[in-house]
């Protein structure tokens, strides 16, 4: 299909199929009950026939099913078949499969406090980091977009990777780096942002500061070549150039976002709003033919950045998607009665929960940017609002199947033809969970009324979140403004060791609370953060708070043994505490009453009992005045 045809099809389809009614759902279910129950099937690692161990070899452990089957039939036998996709007993996609995972199980991580979800996060993007291109290639360090029979390539990949799922994934490894310290989630991304830089093209405007889409990592030979989805690899750069201060990665990002603005982005050029080159499932009949992910995703991107005429673009990008992917009743989504649903590509024009969330998401991302100027249309967040509630019809109900175990259906049309089959695609249910979550952060109002919750960070991440009876505890590895979404007015907000009034600043920070939306809001300088939630009332401020602090250990990382120093200002009873990061107690010292000042204590890298401990980052915690403080610490062996 050429230029020319793919743009009648644009102009075409929505006079083609009928028109979306009006009429609006209501949710079936509420949205977080959603959420929460495909995050209980995907850690249930339900599946019979075919899951297969780490490349086949007998005595590593089981992997998690969803990293050799990218789908899973209500039977719970595992999506093989000798017979399409195209002809393998196992295929998975796991260059986009495991970035969207990891964001998936870091939100529910964030958003529940269920360390069992970041340890899979973790596990999904170790298992990656050992799979990818050798170092001698070409592109070198890079995830595979297809694996096929437990071995990384194959399917409609062939030989070749797509060269967009390495900067999704790079970006979520910056995220892990940021949350666990771990050097080789950052050693991962700045491999994979080397690669991007080493090979970004040159030459005319239409090839400046792009990549070909499938290459053969080897030699780098293009088996196709335009892709629009190039987002990932102009943020993973510009996030490099951010933290190395490294020009290198600063200019490639700029190229990248300039090849954006020069072709897809250009009303003058060809190939303005042409969005292709994004899925793994289809060969080469795909070309000509959009999609609606790449397109939203530089949406997103062009919302978040906000320089001058990005919003503008961003709503133009919707307004094309929105003409084209729109499913009109009778078609492919339940004969009306789930709308508004999102047809995925043009290639294969059936509406998914997926497509569904993402055109949800960034209709309340355009709704927020731009209220309170000409620009806004209140339209958009009753939309994403209604694509959110179809969202809760995507789980089939136990009279259709046998399984009713939170699990999300492929399509829509699955819910009123049966003969369709019904199946997971277990990017669907990892997607619906991600959609929601980040949703909340835009539509407060659709999160738990009576539950307590983080709904959105901007800025550093979060490097513990524990949530307990009568208060919710968090680190942090930097400054952030968090927005939590709690059941009753907080008791008291300690920031860095500090009780904080409501509405004051302290030296750490300051929070707000607002009864009518239950949202408490905390700007924070990265220091520790306790939310009191009952049993105990914040330090009034007629007087100056006590000091305690934890001055950090020296030195960190350590091997074994690090001197640990602490300030108190007054007189009291001393107490530390040493966690791991799943919130088990590995150690503490009853230090007893110590005097105003500095002291030390000397740890030894073991126990309670005597027993070394292993590396990684454990949380130390100081107790004392009332009062608490917390970092984290490095072991190193």
């Amino acid at each position: 299909m050429n230029r020319s045809s793919r743009l009648l099809l644009c102009i075409l389809l929505p006079l083609l199929l009928p028109a979306r009614a009006s009429a609006a759902l209501s949710p079936l279910k509420a949205h977080a009950q959603v959420a929460a129950e495909v995050m209980t099937f995907l850690e249930s690692d339900i599946g019979i026939g075919g899951i297969r161990n780490y490349d086949n070899d007998p005595l590593a452990p089981v992997a998690p099913p969803y990293f050799y089957h990218y789908a899973i039939r209500h039977n719970d036998r595992l999506r093989s078949s000798t017979v399409g996709y195209p002809g393998y007993a196992s295929i998975s996609y796991p260059g986009y499969t495991a970035s969207v995972a990891i964001d998936a199980f870091l939100d529910w991580w964030v958003y529940s406090g269920d360390t069992a979800a970041l340890g899979r996060a973790e596990q999904m993007a170790q298992w990656l980091i050992a799979r990818r291109t050798p170092a001698t290639d070409l592109y070198a360090n890079w995830v595979y977009s297809t694996q096929t029979d437990g071995v990384m390539g194959g399917g409609f990949d062939g030989d070749s990777i797509m060269s967009d799922k390495p900067g999704m994934f790079g970006l979520r490894c910056l995220r892990l780096y940021d949350i666990t310290a771990n050097a080789l989630y950052l050693q991962a991304a700045t491999e994979i942002a080397d690669t991007y830089v080493a090979t970004q093209m040159s030459g005319g405007v239409a090839d400046a500061g792009r990549w070909p889409f499938r290459v053969r990592p080897s030699d780098g030979l293009v088996r196709q070549d335009y892709t629009s989805h190039i987002v990932p690899a102009a943020l993973l750069l510009g996030e490099m150039g951010a933290r190395t201060s490294n020009p290198v990665y600063t200019a490639a990002s700029d190229a990248a976002w300039a090849w954006l603005w020069n072709n897809p982005l250009n009303p003058a050029s060809a190939d303005y709003m042409h969005w292709e080159g994004f899925y793994e499932d289809i060969g080469s009949e795909s070309v000509g033919l959009g999609d609606h992910y790449s397109a939203e995703r530089t949406a997103s991107a062009l919302i978040a950045r906000n320089q001058p005429g990005d919003v503008e673009m961003a709503i133009t990008i919707r307004d094309t998607t929105t003409a084209i992917f729109v499913a009109p009743d009778g078609i492919q989504n339940g004969n009306g009665l789930y709308a508004p649903a999102l047809l995925e590509w043009q290639a294969w024009m059936n509406s998914t929960y997926a497509a569904t969330g993402q055109w949800a998401l960034l209709q309340l991302q355009l709704a927020e940017a731009t209220q309170g100027t000409a620009l806004y249309d209140s339209t958009w967040a009753v939309l994403g609002r209604e694509a959110l509630h179809t969202l809760t019809y995507g789980q089939a109900p136990a009279s259709s199947v046998p399984s009713d175990d939170g699990r999300m259906l492929t399509t829509i049309r699955e819910l009123s033809q049966p003969g369709f089959g019904f199946e997971t695609w277990y990017e669907q249910n990892f997607n619906t969970v991600l959609y929601l979550l980040e949703a909340f952060a835009y539509a407060p109002d659709l999160a738990p009324a009576n539950e307590n919750h983080i709904l959105r960070v901007d800025g550093a991440s979060p490097t513990t979140v524990v949530y307990g009876p009568t208060r919710i505890e968090t680190l942090w590895s930097g400054p952030a403004r968090v927005t939590l979404k709690l059941a009753q007015a907080p008791s008291g907000v300690r920031i860095g060791g500090e009780w904080v009034a409501q509405a004051d600043s302290g030296a750490h920070g300051q929070w707000t609370f607002d009864a009518g939306s239950q949202l408490c809001v905390v700007d924070h300088d990265g220091s520790g953060l306790v939310v009191q939630l009952g049993g105990v009332t914040a330090a009034p401020r007629s007087g100056r708070a006590s000091r305690v602090r934890l001055l950090g250990n020296r030195p960190n990382p350590f091997n074994p043994r690090t001197e640990i120093r602490f300030e108190i200002d007054r007189p009291g009873e001393v107490q530390l505490e040493l966690f791991d990061l799943a919130g088990r107690r590995v150690r503490d010292w009853e230090l007893g009453w110590r005097g105003a000042g500095v002291s030390a204590v000397l740890f030894d890298g073991r126990d309670s009992s005597g027993r070394e401990v292993g590396s990684g980052v454990y949380l130390l915690r100081l107790r004392a005045l009332d009062q608490q403080d917390t970092r984290r610490i490095t072991l190193l062996r």
